[in-house]
C-alpha cells in the first residue's frame, strides 16, 4: 500500500512546470499542454487516454469545429474572411488550435484574416457570443451547439447555429507520468486502465468528460498531429503559453 497526494488544479502553464520538474508523478493534462511538456522532457510520457462516444462509437479522439448562425449565410470557410471570430483559450486544441489549422488550410489566416478576433476563455462563452451575434464564427468542440441547447434560454441553439466545418480527429486528454522506467510505466498504465473501468473510477472520470467510457492505453506518438498543427500555423509553445 502507498499514499497518493492529490495536488490542487492548476492552469496549463503551471501544470507543465509541475510535471517537467517531477513535482507531480501522474497528471491529467489537456492534449496541447502534454505536447509542450513532452517537448521539454522526454520523461513525460502519455500512457492512458479517455474513451469518448463520438458519432455513436467509443473511441479515443474527438473533433473541433467552426460554427456560425444559420442566418449568417456563409457558404464556405472563405466567406469568413474579414468577419469576427471567437476562440476560447490559446492552449485549447478544439477551442483554438485545430479550428485555426482548418482556417489556415482553407485560405483564411486564423489571426490576421479577420476584422477582429476574441479569445473568450471557454467553449460555452464562445457559443453564447455566436448565438447573440457578437462574433460571427466560433471555434469549439463538435458538441458545443448541443451543449448550449441544454442551457436555459438557448433551447433553440440547434436551429439558430450550424456547423460550417469539422476538424481532423484530435487525440483525447491523456493521463501522463513523469517518472519510472518502462516496467513501472507499464504497471501504472495497467493500474489506471483497471481503475477507470471500476464503478468508482468511471464515476470520477465522468466528472471531467461526461460521457467517458473509461481509459485506453496510448503513447506519446498519438499526439504528433498537434505538433503538425503548430507547424502549419508557425506557432510554438512560447507563442501559445505567453497568451494563456
Amino acid at each position: 500500500m502507498f499514499d497518493i497526494e492529490v495536488l490542487p488544479p492548476l492552469e496549463v502553464p503551471k501544470q507543465i512546470e509541475q510535471v517537467v520538474s517531477k513535482e507531480a508523478d501522474i497528471a491529467l493534462m489537456n492534449p496541447l499542454g502534454f505536447v509542450f511538456a513532452n517537448s521539454l522532457s522526454q520523461e513525460v510520457r502519455a500512457i492512458a487516454v479517455a474513451q469518448r462516444i463520438i458519432d455513436g462509437v467509443v473511441g479515443v479522439v474527438y473533433f473541433g469545429q467552426l460554427y456560425a448562425r444559420v442566418d449568417g449565410n456563409f457558404a464556405s470557410i472563405k466567406d469568413l474572411a474579414g468577419k469576427v471570430v471567437g476562440y476560447g483559450t490559446p492552449v485549447s486544441t478544439s477551442n483554438f488550435l485545430m479550428p485555426a489549422q482548418l482556417l489556415k488550410r482553407a485560405g483564411v489566416h486564423p489571426l490576421l484574416g479577420f476584422d477582429r478576433i476574441e479569445f473568450l476563455q471557454g467553449h460555452e462563452i464562445v457559443a453564447r457570443a455566436v448565438y447573440s451575434g457578437s462574433v460571427d464564427v466560433g471555434a469549439g468542440h463538435d458538441g458545443v451547439i448541443l451543449d448550449l441547447a441544454k442551457q436555459p434560454g438557448f433551447s433553440d441553439a440547434g436551429t439558430v447555429l450550424r456547423q460550417l466545418a469539422r476538424t481532423a480527429p484530435i487525440p483525447s486528454d491523456p493521463v501522463v507520468v513523469s517518472v519510472g522506467n518502462e516496467g513501472e510505466r507499464a504497471a501504472l498504465q495497467t493500474a489506471l486502465i483497471t481503475a477507470g473501468s471500476s464503478a468508482a473510477g468511471s464515476a470520477a472520470l465522468k466528472i471531467f468528460w461526461g460521457n467517458t467510457q473509461g481509459l485506453s492505453a496510448t503513447t506519446s506518438d498519438a499526439y504528433a498531429v498537434l505538433l503538425k498543427a503548430l507547424q502549419d500555423l508557425k506557432l510554438d509553445q512560447h507563442d501559445i503559453l505567453a497568451s494563456a
